[in-house]
C-alpha cells in the first residue's frame, strides 16, 4: 500500500491499479514504479507526493462505518499501561478496528492481540482493514464476549473493553488478565464509568483511576501565533485499573 499527498495535504490510498482523481488519471505503472519521496502525475498534470504510510495514516483512510478512536487516546492507553513489544492484549468492542491496528503495531511480532466484536455488519469492513496490513499478529473473533474470552487464565497483559454495558465483563476480564495486567474501558458516558468502577473494586483491581485526554492544536497566521478555536475537548472518559 502506498499513500499520495496533493498540495492541500490530502491523502488518498493507492492499491496497484491505476488510480482515478477529480483531475485526472495516474497510471498503474507510475503507481507500482514509484516509491517514497517520488512525484506521480494524472494525465491533466496534477502532481502528488508519494509517502511511505504509518499506522496513523492507516488508520485515518481505512474503511468505516462507525467513529473510531483517536490517536490521543489510544497513546494515553499506551503510555499508563506500558504495552509494548511481545505484549498480549485482548479487546472487546473491536468497531473499524482502530485500535487493534493500533495494538498490533506496538505489540510488534512477539506479541498479540485479539479482538472480539459481535456485530456482523463490522465484521468484512474489519476483515478488510487488517488485510490491508502486514499485521500477522492478530485474531478476530465474531463472538458475544459476555459467552467469555477464549484465552486461558492468566495470560493477558491488557484487556481494553469499548462496549456499552462494559461492567458485565469485568469479572472475566480478570480470569485472563496476569497480576500486574490492566484493564483499560473507555466510556463517553458518566454513568458508565460508575458502573464500572464500582465492579473492578468488587473483583479486587487495584490503583483506579478515571482520565481524559483534551487535545489543542495552535495556528500561526501573519507572525500572530493563538491556540485554534476548535478544541477537540470530550472523546471519553477512560478508566485504568490493575489487577494486584
Amino acid at each position: 500500500m502506498k499513500i499520495i499527498v496533493d498540495k492541500k495535504n490530502r491523502k488518498y490510498v493507492v492499491g496497484d491499479d491505476e488510480f482515478h482523481t477529480e483531475s485526472g488519471v495516474i497510471s498503474k505503472e507510475d503507481i507500482i514504479n514509484s516509491k517514497a519521496g517520488d512525484i506521480v502525475e494524472t494525465h491533466l498534470g496534477k502532481k502528488y507526493t508519494v509517502i511511505s504510510p504509518n499506522i496513523n495514516d492507516y488508520i485515518e483512510l481505512m474503511k468505516r462505518k462507525c467513529a473510531i478512536l483517536l490517536p490521543q487516546d489510544l497513546g494515553m492507553i499506551v503510555g499508563f499501561t506500558a504495552i509494548g513489544n511481545g505484549s498480549k492484549i485482548v479487546e472487546s468492542g473491536t468497531g473499524a478496528g482502530s485500535s487493534l491496528l493500533f495494538f498490533a503495531n506496538i505489540v510488534g511480532p512477539e506479541g498479540h492481540v485479539s479482538s472480539y466484536e459481535i456485530r456482523e455488519d463490522f465484521i468484512d469492513d474489519i476483515k478488510k482493514n487488517i488485510n490491508g496490513t502486514d499485521f500477522k499478529n492478530i485474531t478476530l473473533h465474531h463472538k458475544d464476549v459476555l459467552e467469555g474470552f477464549e484465552e486461558d487464565d492468566n495470560s493477558v497483559d491488557l484487556v481494553f473493553l469499548d462496549l456499552p454495558y462494559p461492567n458485565d465483563v469485568i469479572k472475566e476480564a480478570n480470569r485472563i488478565l496476569k497480576v500486574g495486567g490492566y484493564v483499560v474501558v473507555y466510556s463517553p458516558y458518566v454513568e458508565q464509568f460508575q458502573k464500572v468502577y464500582h465492579e473492578l473494586n468488587s473483583n479486587g483491581f487495584k490503583h483506579l483511576k478515571i482520565r481524559k485526554c483534551n487535545v489543542q492544536e495552535f495556528e500561526i497566521k501573519n507572525n500572530r501565533t493563538r491556540a485554534k478555536s476548535r478544541l477537540a475537548n470530550h472523546t471519553a472518559y477512560i478508566t485504568f485499573a490493575r489487577k494486584m
